[in-house]
């Protein structure tokens, strides 16, 4: 049985219209999502596989990603009560 590891990181380290994107992006099907998203009470769970440049996804994101890949994750949870993390900028909301 596969056992996986995630990180927890808030959701300061995202724009305030990236967080509406991923909102809207949970609400598609996987097959149209551009990135996979799964809505939680407080933010969303992101597979940290990398996704293509052109594939209207921010940067941020990709940033976000290439954290959790460096640190061994295969997920990202971003979520409001997540810890600020200094190895990534923060954004006003």
């Amino acid at each position: 049985m596969p056992i996986g590891k995630f990180v927890v990181i808030g959701t300061m380290h995202v724009r305030c219209a990236t967080a509406q994107r991923l909102s809207d992006w949970a609400l598609l099907t996987a097959a149209d999502q551009p990135l996979a998203v799964s809505a939680t009470p407080g933010g969303w769970f992101l597979p940290t596989h990398e996704v293509e440049c052109g594939a209207d996804v921010p940067p941020e994101l990709h940033a976000i990603l290439a954290f959790g890949r460096k640190h061994g994750c295969g997920y990202v949870l971003l979520d409001c009560d997540g810890p600020e993390c200094a190895a990534l900028p923060v954004f006003p909301w």
